[in-house]
């Protein structure tokens, strides 16, 4: 059960030729000469009174065609999996539903929530979402990599600052040699065009920095539909499509076994405030339209899917996860629920975190393929029962039903005299229910060693030591 073809084979090859325009005829800027230079060896025109760099679409496909690419096997029947996430956010208090700051406790607390939740696949944590005691602003790179690995997430590779390159890199090999591990198993940075097309400087000077010493970072994009994209889906999707290509060159310029991959990533713009929107139909039209695109390239192709916009557990927030996920693991393959996310990302909720996994998990449900053979038939069972028979108690119900109906953690399963009964209990009841049972009993605990965390946290000061005013100033 998969989609295809949102967009005809000339829609996209229309798609195609005119990215490729942008990158002919526009380029994208690139803030330093180091990076440009690499830009050039690969086949592209630096022009240095813009310092944008330019590449010809002969060079640009040939690059394509080279390039290792992974398609998704097509015959791949559909996922669904649910992740989690803190940004720079708030805490939702499954017990007050009050919006309250995070601190090193509440972190502690929704990391291990959604460590103990079997169906949570990770969570990652990019920065950190208070100033922890004794660590200046400054260093916030380097203290989400101490949160992250004391309490079980995995790190975002926020880097920020060029001067923060060299702790961070310290950093990165402490933990590796407390962990028994190569540093390059357990180092990640990632940086982001933060303007269209436009490569800034400290992203470049931090890219040439880990490569110099044998570390690749990533650089991803961020554009949002009717602000620094055009208003247009096919507007959006080229210009998207325009910058994951110049992305994939930056990358192939620096090391030559750079695999090609598209992915739709473009939010919305509410244009009654300005501000950008995650979970509208339109951001789930772009994770469709990239599908067929990436078919065209015969490459991979994903989906940043899951999202609400929604401030508090409601419908909103169900159906915005709901139809983004079902519809990008239909298009692409795969999709995704971000469990326990608000706002965006601006809010963490323990108690949406469990709506969440009765949301993916029921996705998952709906997409599991049929079988159809003669003892699934169940003509047997059938016949014994006999007519005006019940399978209710036989063992053939007994040893199948996990498998074969869902079984979620808050969903209605009484008929309204029950319910009545029972406390009258809603999803989100049942929800505040498990986490209030896990905070109950919830203490915190590190994953690394006193001894790790002590050296991680001298590096730390050392470095807000060492930067401009001292102590982070």
């Amino acid at each position: 059960m998969r989609l295809s073809e949102f967009l005809t084979r000339s829609q996209v090859e229309t798609i195609h030729r005119n990215a490729l325009r942008l990158l002919a005829e526009m380029g994208a800027r690139v803030e330093h000469q180091g990076v440009r230079e690499k830009l050039a060896s690969l086949g592209g025109e630096w022009h240095s009174l813009t310092d944008t760099v330019r590449f010809a679409p002969p060079v640009v496909e040939s690059l394509i065609a080279s390039a290792p690419k992974y398609p998704r096997d097509e015959s791949q029947l559909p996922s669904i999996t649910a992740h989690s996430g803190v940004y720079q956010s708030y805490y939702l208090d499954p017990a007050t539903d009050e919006l309250l700051p995070f601190d090193e406790e509440r972190l502690a607390r929704f990391i291990g929530f959604a460590r103990s939740l079997p169906k949570v696949q990770g969570v990652g944590v990019l920065g950190v979402p208070f100033v922890p005691k004794g660590i200046p602003p400054a260093c916030i790179p380097l203290a989400e990599k101490l949160f992250c690995w004391k309490y079980g997430a995995h790190q975002g590779g926020s880097v920020h600052f060029t001067a923060l390159c060299e702790p961070l890199l310290e950093v990165f090999e402490c933990h590796a040699r407390y962990q028994g591990k190569e540093t390059r198993e357990v180092f990640g940075a990632t940086g982001y065009l933060i303007s269209p097309f436009k490569l800034a400087r400290p992203e470049c000077e931090q890219m040439l920095y880990f490569d110099k010493r044998g570390f690749r970072m990533g650089i991803g994009y961020l554009p949002m539909q009717g602000a620094t994209a055009p208003i247009t889906l096919a507007g959006a999707v080229t210009q998207s499509l325009a910058e994951q290509i110049f992305l994939f060159l930056l990358h192939r310029s620096f090391w030559e076994d750079v695999a090609f991959g598209l992915g739709g990533s473009i939010s919305t713009v509410d244009m009654r405030t300005g501000v950008s929107c995650y979970g509208r139909p339109e951001m789930q039209r772009v994770n469709v339209a990239f599908a067929d695109i990436a078919r065209f390239y015969s490459c991979s192709g994903g989906a940043h899917t899951g999202l609400t916009d929604a401030k508090a557990p409601s419908f909103e927030a169900g159906a915005q996860k709901g139809t983004g996920a079902l519809i990008s693991a239909l298009a692409t393959g795969h999709g995704s629920v971000s469990a326990g996310l608000l706002g965006m990302d601006e809010i963490c909720s323990p108690v949406q975190m469990v709506l969440d996994l009765d949301l993916a998990e029921s996705l998952e449900k709906l997409l599991v393929p049929p079988a159809v053979d003669e003892t699934e038939c169940a003509f047997e069972e059938i016949a014994a029962a006999g007519v005006g028979g019940n399978h209710l108690g036989t063992d053939f119900t007994a040893e199948r039903f996990r498998y074969e109906l869902f079984q979620p953690l808050t969903w209605s399963g009484q008929f309204v005299s029950g319910w009545l009964k029972s406390g009258s209990r809603t999803d989100i009841d049942f929800a505040r229910e498990i986490a209030l049972r896990y905070e109950r009993r919830f203490t915190p605990y590190s994953l690394i060693s006193d001894e790790e965390e002590s050296d991680l946290r001298k590096i730390v000061r050392q470095t807000a030591k060492s930067l401009p005013g001292g102590a982070g100033g």
